[in-house]
């Protein structure tokens, strides 16, 4: 069995997005139709222009990579500044769990169970692997300056993965290494995305050291 660790391991952060923006943004920089994406989105032609982009629509004619590009286009700005979710003692808790590799969401995809009374559980699975490995194997996972991101969820599916969570459709596994582990990563993610759901705002899972 792996043992518990200390703060070696990377931190874990989610960051509140502009929800409407993550897919149109992800699938112009998938597919190649960065122009169509522009012309769709004033709001964020006037954000890039801001930024010291002189030609939004061309994207050869910005000079960031995929993912600095996917992160700034979508991170939620107040007085135009990324601003944190703020979740009390969850967000530390929730950043740095201790075990395995560091992140909470690791140890609740690793020792959940599927409680076969109630549904749910498959479409609660497959949200966590979307905030997890939506953006894994793309040109989006990693950019300039360390900044390296996993994965996605629209308001939408915050909302939707927050009520699974809450609900009884998965239960710690009876080995579970950490006693009330599951119980307490699920707390402080729940706390995150409760308030992503206050803010009305999609979230972004990325990591850092």
């Amino acid at each position: 069995m792996r043992e518990a660790l200390d703060t070696t391991t990377p931190f874990s952060t989610i960051d509140p997005m502009v929800s409407h923006r993550l897919k149109a943004v992800h699938e112009a920089l998938e597919f190649g139709d960065w122009q169509t994406a522009i012309d769709n989105d004033d709001n964020l032609r006037i954000r890039l222009l801001e930024q010291g982009v002189d030609n939004p629509e061309n994207r050869d004619s910005i000079k960031w990579d995929d993912a600095n590009l996917f992160f700034l286009s979508c991170v939620e700005l107040k007085n135009g500044k990324p601003a944190p979710l703020e979740a009390g003692v969850s967000k530390e808790k929730f950043g740095r769990f201790p075990y395995g590799d560091g992140s909470s969401i690791t140890y609740i995809q690793e020792w959940i169970r599927e409680n076969k009374r109630m549904d749910g559980f498959t479409e609660l699975t497959e949200l966590i692997d979307c905030l997890s490995t939506r953006l894994v194997d793309t040109k989006k996972e990693n950019g300039i300056g360390g900044l390296t991101m996993k994965g996605w969820l629209t308001i939408e599916e915050v909302k939707q993965l927050k009520k699974l969570i809450t609900s009884r459709c998965w239960m710690p596994a009876a080995d579970e290494p950490l006693d009330g582990g599951c119980q307490d990563a699920a707390k402080h993610f729940l706390a995150m995305l409760r308030s992503a759901e206050k803010r009305n705002c999609g979230i972004l899972l990325r990591i850092h050291d």
